[in-house]
């Protein structure tokens, strides 16, 4: 099996692997816990999907779709590019964004997220970055907070398309527009949020949106076995053991709270963290007495 499609291998070396290895379709396929399918019907599908891709493309590009020489300018052109992933993905199977029940956990499962073909921002961003990596083609995720989109670039041009409506590129306005509604009518648009999010920050960012509606619903020991995904992911990212011991006093664990929080201590955190998780850690302690 393709490695990349090996989903139970990228989750057991998730930690040790550098950036450049993690495989986000098959890491988010081994942190599901909703399918109702064998792993095998998912990689398949993916598979499935960036065959198609590539006969699309093949078809009004011409030429091999995985050439790197430039032997024809139509066979490196992006819009065509772009125009596969939608044909394929979008039209012909019909993935797209649920508007009317967005903060459905289930959008930001990658196994439910294929059985419906229907999910949020992210999940459909992977399934866009994976057919068109699995082409050679030059995506990556940008960090704009709170809605994920994807560029696409080739021969010096780029393309920034938003994975939840249909792929439609996007420009600067309508990223301002999309940064104001998740940020609030002050935030502006900076260098920082063109930047490539990296594969380890993606994953971060998949997990994070199950577990804060995990919360929203007071579900915390789901909360807690998410967060634990999350540290497997990034296993030296001390915060998440702040969140930690936070979720662990929600859901009324105050020694596994105690821990987490003494844990996060040892990392010499930031002046507000180390307030924030000796305070939080007092009230635990005062719980066991």
């Amino acid at each position: 099996m393709d490695r990349c499609l090996n989903p139970t291998q990228q989750i057991n070396l998730l930690g040790s692997y550098n950036d450049e290895s993690i495989c986000l379709a098959s890491a988010a396929l081994g942190l599901s816990l909703l399918g109702n399918q064998p792993m095998s019907f998912y990689t398949d599908h993916l598979a499935e999907l960036s065959d198609a891709v590539a006969a699309y493309y093949a078809s009004i590009a011409g030429g091999d779709v995985h050439a790197t020489q430039d032997n024809g300018q139509c066979r490196h052109d992006i819009k065509k590019k772009l125009r596969s992933i939608q044909a394929v993905v979008y039209d012909q199977y019909h993935y797209h964004g649920n508007y009317d029940h967005y903060e459905e956990l289930e959008n930001a499962d990658l196994c439910t997220v294929i059985e419906r073909r229907k999910g949020m921002p992210i999940s459909l961003g992977i399934i866009c970055m994976y057919v068109a990596k699995a082409q050679g083609w030059n995506i990556v995720g940008i960090a704009l907070p709170g809605h994920f989109v994807c560029r696409l670039e080739a021969n010096g041009e780029r393309i920034i398309f938003d994975p939840f409506h249909h792929a439609n590129t996007v420009n600067s306005a309508e990223l301002r527009r999309l940064l104001k509604l998740s940020l609030g009518s002050e935030a502006e648009l900076k260098p920082e949020h063109y930047q490539a999010i990296s594969n380890r920050k993606t994953l971060l960012r998949l997990q994070n949106n199950i577990k804060q509606r995990q919360v929203d619903k007071h579900n915390f020991l789901d909360a807690i076995i998410t967060l634990d995904s999350m540290r497997q992911i990034a296993p030296d990212e001390a915060e998440l053991l702040l969140d930690a011991g936070q979720l662990y006093a929600q859901a009324n664990q105050p020694r596994a709270a105690i821990n987490a929080l003494s844990s996060y201590l040892s990392h010499s955190p930031s002046q507000y963290g180390r307030t924030k998780a000796s305070v939080l850690m007092q009230q635990m302690k005062r719980q066991l007495n």
